[in-house]
């Protein structure tokens, strides 16, 4: 089976261990009025290099509506602590499952739309065994941004709406509102193993069209939030989860998108925080905007989160040049200690197409200087035969130890995306202390990581 197949069948499983969901009281933080902005029809994104394979693998997503509740459904195996895991990873990671929001048959023939994000599966690391399912409550019914701390204790989801049967000739079936903002979800695992959640109101109103990534910060207390850009100003916006206080940064009449990653954004410390310049014409496949930068650089901004917000971070931005004969680096994760980043990079999608091969390795740049330092974990994909659900290469970095020396990877290998560790420069697949011991646990981790080269990402800690 595919990778979408196996996640759908673990998402059947574990449906039959679900507990009814009961109400929650919602967690509200000092609030601001909406912007009043109206967005635009947002789809899912991916890194410029992957453009081909985005467009082939996109699917419309939509939000509308207001988040009126937020329940918890969780398995059964939330009732017993969770084996400790044996390794260093975090305890555990949430991955989003597939799903219909539409299913309807009309004139004999059925028809269906799913989105990536129709619920959230909390696992273990260590054993791979599912500890909670959540599902936005309705109308709600996709969740299209996720964030986790380093420990994989806290997490924060985003959900959004799609429109569901309105009539086979109603455009609204399946369709964007576009004029309704996200509704974010904390959840927390605590010591024995028990998922706990509440609806989370932000001070901000954010629209889907507005390309919003979060990311937490390691130690759970504040969020940060991406969005904007595209010709109106881009937006990072910090905000302390306890208080609802806010700090801002601007750049107005951004040509491109703000977008921060859900692995790998902050250091350690909680201080800096990575964003990048993603170029991207809305409502297109990810091309730079004409006259923007060369095509195989990407520009950052290491913005230093305890200094005063403003119109645009203090000090220049950092132009990342791709490794020759490759394309621009994306991703771009930032080692705890601050000292480097690592960002992916390939030769592009061509991949998917019968006897052609494609290239890459990760490409490890000075966070002073921009300049690039070393490469790892070169790869080569090759293609005999056309593969079912336009899977191609995906690396992406999920995790560094404190200081950066031993990196958790998602690592194209044999026409596969092979869970690894890239450490001594040299690539680890199995074993080594870190990677978890039990097949189950290495599958499902790697299948989780699948989702993570996806921007957002679908797997988080």
């Amino acid at each position: 089976m595919s990778a979408l197949e196996d996640r759908l069948a673990a998402e059947m499983r574990a449906e039959s261990e679900l507990i009814r969901p009961e109400s929650l009281p919602e967690l509200s933080l000092p609030g601001l009025g909406p912007s009043g902005r109206r967005g635009r029809r947002a789809g899912r994104r991916w890194p410029a290099w992957l453009a081909p394979l985005a467009a082939a693998a996109a699917v419309l997503a939509v939000v509308a509506g207001t988040l009126t509740a937020v329940r918890m459904l969780s398995g059964p195996s939330a009732q017993q602590p969770a084996t400790p895991p044996p390794s260093r990873l975090p305890a555990y990671y949430a991955v989003t499952i597939s799903g219909n929001v539409v299913s309807y048959t009309s004139g004999g023939t059925q028809y269906s739309s799913s989105v990536l994000g129709r619920s959230i599966q909390i696992r273990a690391t260590a054993t791979g065994k599912l500890v909670a399912t959540v599902r936005p409550p309705a109308p709600y019914n996709d969740f299209t941004v996720l964030t986790g701390t380093p420990d994989g204790q806290t997490f924060v989801f985003g959900a959004e709406r799609y429109w569901g049967f309105r009539g086979v000739q109603s455009p609204l079936t399946g369709a964007l509102d576009p004029s309704a903002p996200l509704r974010f979800v904390l959840l927390h695992v605590t010591p024995d193993g028990q998922a706990r959640w509440s609806a989370l109101s932000l001070p901000v109103s954010i629209l889907p069209g507005q390309q919003p990534s979060i990311a937490l910060s390691p130690d759970g207390t504040r969020l940060a939030v991406a969005y904007g850009g595209g010709g109106p100003a881009a937006i990072l916006r910090v905000i302390t989860l306890a208080t609802g206080q806010a700090r801002d940064w601007q750049w107005p009449h951004a040509s491109w998108t703000p977008l921060i990653q859900g692995q790998g954004a902050w250091t350690a410390d909680g201080r800096t925080l990575v964003l990048q310049q993603w170029n991207v014409v809305r409502g297109a496949t990810s091309q730079p905007p004409a006259g923007h930068a060369a095509a195989n650089t990407t520009t950052v901004w290491l913005v230093d989160t305890a200094a005063p917000g403003g119109v645009t971070p203090p000090g220049p931005p950092l132009t990342l040049h791709a490794p020759a004969g490759l394309s621009a680096p994306g991703q771009p994760f930032i080692t705890p200690d601050g000292s480097e980043l690592v960002a992916t990079t390939g030769t592009g999608a061509r991949s998917l197409l019968p006897g052609s091969t494609a290239r890459g390795e990760f490409a490890v740049y000075s966070a002073r200087t921009g300049m690039l330092i070393r490469t790892l974990g070169p790869w080569t994909w090759s293609q005999t035969r056309p593969v079912a659900g336009n899977r191609g290469p995906a690396p992406a970095v999920a995790w560094s130890n404190p200081s950066g020396s031993e990196l958790l990877v998602l690592l194209p290998r044999d026409g596969l995306n092979r869970l690894a560790v890239l450490t001594g420069g040299q690539v680890v697949l199995t074993g080594g202390g870190l990677l978890p011991g039990s097949p189950e646990a290495h599958a499902s981790l790697q299948n989780a990581l699948q989702g993570a080269n996806a921007v957002p990402p679908h797997m988080t800690w």
